[in-house]
C-alpha cells in the first residue's frame, strides 16, 4: 500500500512537497485515484490578451467600474492616483500562475458554421444573416428592403364584407342634410323628357283607338298584355325559375280574347287549361324535378297576374257590344280608368319628389311616400271630374268620388306589388321598351289591379242605368 502511494505522488508545490492523489473509500468503492493535473489554479481563466492583471481576491474593492477595450498602461509613465495601490497590501502570488499550463488558459477559437436555411424564428434573431421580414399588419413597421423572393403577405386588417345585393337595384334617395330635409330633385330616378314623350305617344294611341271602336282598343290591349307577359317570363327564366314561357304567354293572350268575345267563363277556362299545360310540360320534361313547384308556381303567377287581371279590360270593352243603345259604356269606362291611373302615378311622382318625406313602404319602394300618395289622390280626383263632365256614362259626383277613391287605393298597391316582384327577381325594371318608363309591365303595373276593381264597381253602380 505504501509503495502504491509513493508511486502516485507528485510535486505540486514549488517547495517540493508531495501530495497523495489516491483516496481509499472502503469496501464499497475501493481506492480512487484522481488526476495528476494541478487543480489549485482558479477556475476562471483570463485570455492572454488582457491589458491588465486582475486584482487579487484579498485586495480591497476600489469602487471602479470595469473598463474594457483600454490600451495597456505604459510602465515608464507614472501611475495615476486612482490606480496606485498601497505598497503594504499583499500582492498576488505569481509563482503559482507560472506553473499553470498556458495552453489551458487560452480561449478556444470561435467555431464558424453556415447559417441553417429554413430555421424557425420566434421574434427577431440578430444572428440571422437573412434580411428581416417586414410587418404584415402594421404599415409603419414594413421592411422595404426585404427579400423579394419571399412571398408577400397581404394586409390582414379586417375588412367589412360587402352587403349582398340584387344584380340591379333601384337608385337610392339622397342622404338627409343637416337641416333635416331630404332633397329629391325632380326626374332623379327617370329620364323625364323621354318619359313625357312616351306618355304622350301612348295617350294618343289610346285616344285614337277609342274613337275607332272597342275592337281597336282591344287590339291595343292585346299588344300591351302580350309584351308584358313576355317581359315577365323572360326575367323569370333568366333567374332559372323554369316557368314554361310558351304556355304562359299564350295563356295571357287567350284570357282577354276569351273574355271579350265570350264572357267571364272564358277566363276560368284559360286558367284551368294553363295549369294543365304546365303540368304536362313538367311531367314530360327530362330535367331535374326538384324545382317543379317553383316552375309551376311561377307559371300560374304570371297567368293570374297578367292574363287574368288583364282580361278584365276585355270584359269592360265587352259592355259596349252588349247593347246598341249604349255603345260607349265600355270605352268610356276604360278611358276614364286609364287616365285616372295615369293621373295618380304622375301626381304621386311630382308631389313625392317635391315634398315627400315619409316613406310609404321603405323596405319595398323607398321612393314611394305618403305625401306622394296624397298628391296622387288629389290628381286622380281632378282628372276624373274633368273627364266625367264630358262623359255620358259617369256623370254623377258620387260616382266620381267612388271611382277616384278606388283607383287611388289599388293603383299604388299595384305599383308596390310589382316592386316586391322585381326585388324578388333582383331586377330594376322588367324591360326597356318604353324609354323613361322601363318596360311595359313597369308602366301598367297599377292598371292591372285597377281593371277588376273598376269593373266590379261599374257592374255594381251601373252608372249607365240613369
Amino acid at each position: 500500500m505504501s509503495d502504491n502511494r509513493n508511486d502516485d505522488t507528485e510535486a505540486t508545490e514549488p517547495t517540493g512537497e508531495l501530495r497523495d492523489n489516491t483516496i481509499n473509500f472502503g469496501d464499497e468503492f475501493g481506492e480512487v485515484k484522481f488526476a495528476d493535473a494541478d487543480d489549485t489554479a482558479p477556475s476562471i481563466s483570463v485570455d492572454s490578451t488582457d491589458t491588465a492583471p486582475l486584482p487579487h481576491w484579498s485586495e480591497q474593492p476600489t469602487g471602479e467600474s470595469p473598463r474594457f477595450g483600454v490600451q495597456p498602461r505604459d510602465p515608464s509613465r507614472p501611475a495615476s492616483r486612482e490606480t496606485t495601490r498601497d505598497a503594504s497590501r499583499p500582492t498576488r502570488d505569481t509563482t503559482r500562475d507560472a506553473s499553470r499550463d498556458t495552453s489551458r488558459s487560452a480561449a478556444p477559437p470561435p467555431v464558424t458554421r453556415a447559417a441553417p436555411s429554413g430555421r424557425i424564428r420566434i421574434g427577431s434573431d440578430p444572428t440571422d444573416p437573412r434580411p428581416r421580414r417586414g410587418s404584415d399588419t402594421h404599415p409603419t413597421m414594413r421592411d422595404r428592403t426585404a427579400d423579394p423572393s419571399r412571398p408577400t403577405v397581404r394586409d390582414r386588417s379586417p375588412r367589412r364584407p360587402a352587403a349582398a345585393r340584387p344584380t340591379q337595384v333601384r337608385r337610392q334617395r339622397p342622404e338627409r342634410s343637416d337641416s333635416g330635409t331630404q332633397p329629391r330633385p325632380v326626374g332623379a330616378d327617370r329620364n323625364l323628357g323621354s318619359a313625357v314623350i312616351v306618355g304622350v305617344v301612348l295617350a294618343v294611341l289610346f285616344i285614337g283607338t277609342s274613337f275607332v271602336g272597342p275592337a281597336a282598343v282591344m287590339a291595343l290591349v292585346m299588344v300591351v298584355l302580350g309584351v308584358a307577359a313576355l317581359e315577365f317570363f323572360t326575367q323569370a327564366n333568366a333567374r332559372t325559375l323554369g316557368a314554361p314561357m310558351v304556355v304562359g304567354v299564350v295563356a295571357c293572350l287567350a284570357a282577354p280574347i276569351g273574355a271579350y268575345y265570350m264572357s267571364h267563363l272564358a277566363i276560368a277556362m284559360v286558367v284551368v287549361f294553363a295549369f294543365i299545360a304546365g303540368a304536362i310540360t313538367l311531367v314530360g320534361s327530362n330535367e331535374d324535378q326538384s324545382a317543379a313547384v317553383t316552375s309551376l308556381g311561377t307559371l300560374m303567377l304570371g297567368v293570374v297576374y297578367i292574363g287574368l287581371l288583364g282580361s278584365y279590360a276585355g270584359l269592360i270593352l265587352r259592355m259596349s257590344t252588349l247593347s246598341s243603345v249604349l255603345p260607349n259604356i265600355g270605352t268610356d269606362t276604360l278611358f276614364l280608368l286609364v287616365f285616372a291611373v295615369a293621373a295618380n302615378d304622375v301626381g304621386a311622382y311630382f308631389v313625392g319628389s317635391a315634398i315627400g318625406r315619409t316613406p310609404l313602404r321603405a323596405s319595398v319602394s323607398p321612393n314611394k311616400t305618403i305625401e306622394g300618395v296624397i298628391g296622387g289622390t288629389i290628381a286622380t280626383f281632378c282628372v276624373v271630374v274633368i273627364i266625367g263632365l264630358q262623359s255620358e256614362t259617369w256623370d254623377s259626383l258620387t260616382e266620381w268620388i267612388l271611382l277616384a277613391a278606388v283607383v287611388s287605393i289599388v293603383a299604388p298597391l299595384g305599383d308596390l306589388l310589382e316592386s316586391v316582384l322585381k326585388r324578388s327577381l333582383g331586377v330594376k325594371d322588367f324591360g326597356t321598351v318604353l324609354k323613361g318608363h322601363g318596360g311595359v309591365l313597369d308602366r301598367f303595373d297599377g292598371m292591372l289591379l285597377a281593371l277588376p276593381t273598376v269593373y266590379f264597381l261599374a257592374v255594381t253602380l251601373a252608372p249607365w242605368a240613369s
